[in-house]
């Protein structure tokens, strides 16, 4: 405890007469030269953040003890951090292809998604309609079904709003 009373120092701001200034104000100093743990001394969080900020530019892999998510985002950030100019390029730029791709490919899955709802939903209209047909004129001939098939939405809800009305099938896909 008197190690880490070194290492890590608490300072608030005291007035002329050795008065507290301000009791929000404090400010933590750490000196890293004073942290001297290793690998196999680390115990808390705060202690492997420190092993981590003091040893990071002679890590060129993340140590077992620090293989955490939070710790391998900070090895990835100070690894991108590192680059030089020419590879930060490199890297922006195949970062960005990356994400023109994967953009593209979301855009695709919800345009396919979007239309695969509007063929299921004509679909749907198309069966509800056919069985309508069949129940108010009996079997249907193949032009009716072809006339079906081939129909949008628009076609199928003037058709389906015309049923009940209809004396006939020619009558009603007229």
């Amino acid at each position: 405890a008197r190690e880490m009373q070194k290492f890590r120092r608490d300072v608030a701001l005291r007035d002329q007469d050795g008065q507290l200034f301000f009791d929000k104000l404090h400010f933590k100093f750490l000196q890293m030269p004073l942290f001297t743990k290793q690998e196999h001394e680390l115990e808390s969080r705060f202690d492997k953040w420190l092993f981590f900020l003091k040893n990071l530019e002679n890590l060129d892999h993340i140590p077992a003890i620090l293989d955490e998510p939070i710790f391998q985002k900070a090895f990835r950030t100070a690894e991108l951090a590192n680059l030089n100019h020419e590879q930060y390029t490199a890297y922006e730029k195949n970062l960005l292809d990356y994400l023109g791709v994967r953009a593209a490919m979301v855009t695709a899955r919800d345009e396919g998604k979007a239309e695969g709802l509007v063929e299921g939903r004509v679909e749907g209209e198309v069966a509800l309609l056919r069985r309508l047909l069949m129940q108010r004129f009996g079997d249907l001939p193949d032009w009716v079904e072809s006339t079906l098939t081939e129909a949008g939405t628009s076609e199928l809800e003037t058709w389906s709003g015309r049923i009940l009305e209809a004396t006939s099938l020619a009558a009603l896909f007229e």
